[in-house]
């Protein structure tokens, strides 16, 4: 029989066995848990994984996709650009031949600015223009007939020439080809497909909101190079290359007069360039009278609706008109032509504006300045500096801000997309510059304190001699810029020029950097 102590013995042991066995169970149990964990931590992974592949593999085809059918874009502004004499002359057949010559000339250029990898690319070309007014100008150059449109066996026959060429009609409206250009260049620029943009517009200054971007992208962009040039697209640090047997690289005043019938009418030439218009010796029914038509007054307030098409003179108030004999030629007539010339036209200096304009105050804030004749004044605010643009155009990137807003302290749109948070005083004092070379509509006769568009036109220099010169009137330019009083501020609640959003602004026309 056991003893008592063999009996506390053998229930020690057991006790000490079943809490072993206890704490085994107990390890297990949490190594189970541990790896049912993992079980699901992989499930989890995996499932993780076969999306990001999806989504990998999904890119690789798009981007297999993006890579077939390359292209280069060439945008051509026709009413700046004009094709060479000989290629307008021939109808037709000069529409053909220049739609071959330019498509060699941009393959050469290709393989100087893209290497091999031109040899992928299709050329894509579209030219815009007002083909009806640069009809006429034509006529009245003798490059062309005087039939309406005479231009368009040309265009056609450009447009037929190339699978990838089209040379479009862009109407009669106002900056018409200016809008069309605009929204191709923003439609094909980041588009991957789309490798190299040849840009043809660099007489306008008007692109250089839409270039300036851009600036240094070599590798996306090359500005060609014509006749009407502008020096400030230099500053944009692209390649500027010509295409001499493409595009006339002097302007079209410098043709040969016509000959035939049309000479005895036409008196001198279409300048798209700097803007010079030679205009016939209109008759009145006299034999051989050097009479002149009378002159348009719509068009020195910049508000004629005829255009070209209109039957009286389109000149400036501080043009004069000069007698000078014309070259002699084949008819027996030596009497002198009338020209017009415009060597008193002489713009405002930087300095000029800055001493006569009153500089910006709280007194400005609170009062509005009005010259002798009632008309306002505005403030004066120099150009800003190319830092003060790179810091605006980089916040505009990740948000336009909202102009009324940001100038005048409220937003009457509930709905306003733009960027209401706050902006450095930089930002602030760009996008007041440049809202100031959008005219006011209310012009001289504005009265609120809390209108931001301009009264009057603040660009150094600027002549207004042509209308895509300056989007301001003749009279904005001409305006007594002595402040005569102080006006107290009206109550305008509805300022209909507010609606100019922040997408429909850039950078001044003649910009500087």
């Amino acid at each position: 029989m056991l003893r008592d102590s063999d009996i506390d013995s053998l229930n020690g042991h057991l006790a000490s066995l079943s809490r072993e066995q206890q704490k085994q169970h107990n390890n297990l149990q949490d190594l189970l848990g541990q790896f049912k964990s993992l079980l699901d931590d992989y499930s989890s992974l995996k499932s993780d994984y076969e999306e990001v592949k999806e989504g990998r593999e999904k890119y690789k085809r798009q981007a297999r996709g993006q890579d077939r059918n390359p292209f280069v874009l060439v945008l051509v502004d026709g009413d700046g650009y004009l094709f060479k004499e000989h290629f307008l002359k021939h109808g037709s057949e000069g529409g053909i031949n220049a739609a071959r010559e330019l498509s060699d000339s941009v393959k050469e250029l290709m393989h100087s600015t893209m290497g091999m990898q031109a040899e992928q690319c299709r050329i894509m070309v579209r030219v815009y223009a007002n083909v009806l007014g640069l009809s006429k100008a034509l006529a009245r150059a003798g490059l062309m007939g005087h039939e309406a449109r005479s231009m368009s066996p040309f265009t056609s026959s450009f447009t037929r020439a190339q699978e990838l060429f089209d040379y479009v009609d862009a109407a009669e409206k106002k900056e018409g080809s200016d809008f069309k250009i605009r929204e191709m260049f923003r439609l094909f620029v980041d588009l991957n497909q789309c490798r190299h943009i040849y840009f043809a517009g660099c007489h306008d200054t008007g692109y250089g909101s839409l270039l300036t971007p851009y600036r240094g992208r070599s590798d996306r962009i090359t500005l060609i190079k014509a006749a009407g040039f502008h020096r400030e697209f230099e500053a944009l640090d692209l390649p500027i290359r010509e295409l001499p047997s493409v595009f006339m690289s002097t302007p079209l005043l410098n043709s040969k007069p016509p000959t035939g019938p049309a000479a005895s009418t036409i008196v001198g030439k279409f300048n798209s360039g700097n803007g010079a218009h030679h205009v016939s010796n209109g008759s009145n029914g006299t034999n051989g009278a050097n009479t002149t038509k009378p002159i348009c007054k719509h068009f020195q307030k910049g508000i004629c609706k005829f255009g070209n098409s209109c039957n009286k003179q389109h000149v400036m108030p501080n043009q004069s008109l000069n007698h000078q004999p014309s070259p002699k030629h084949s008819s027996a007539s030596d009497s002198p032509k009338l020209l017009w010339s415009s060597p008193t036209v002489v713009g405002r200096s930087e300095d000029f504006l800055r001493s006569k304009l009153p500089l910006p105050s709280i007194k400005t804030e609170e009062f509005i300045p009005v010259n002798k004749d009632g008309d306002r004044i505005d403030p004066y605010y120099p150009h800003p500096s190319p830092e003060a643009f790179d810091e605006y155009h980089a916040r505009a990137k990740e948000h336009k801000v909202c102009n009324s807003y940001h100038l005048s302290g409220e937003c009457g749109d509930m709905s306003c997309t733009y960027d209401h948070s706050d902006v450095s005083n930089v930002i602030i004092e760009v996008l007041r510059y440049m809202l100031l070379q959008h005219p006011c509509t209310r012009a001289g006769a504005c009265r609120s304190i809390k209108c931001y568009m301009g009264h009057l036109c603040q660009k150094p220099g600027c002549k207004a001699v042509k209308s895509w010169q300056c989007r301001f009137n003749q009279t904005a330019h001409t305006l007594d810029l002595e402040t005569a009083r102080w006006d107290v501020p009206s109550d305008q609640s509805e300022i209909d020029q507010w609606s100019v959003s922040d997408g429909s602004i850039g950078e001044p026309m003649g910009f500087a950097f």
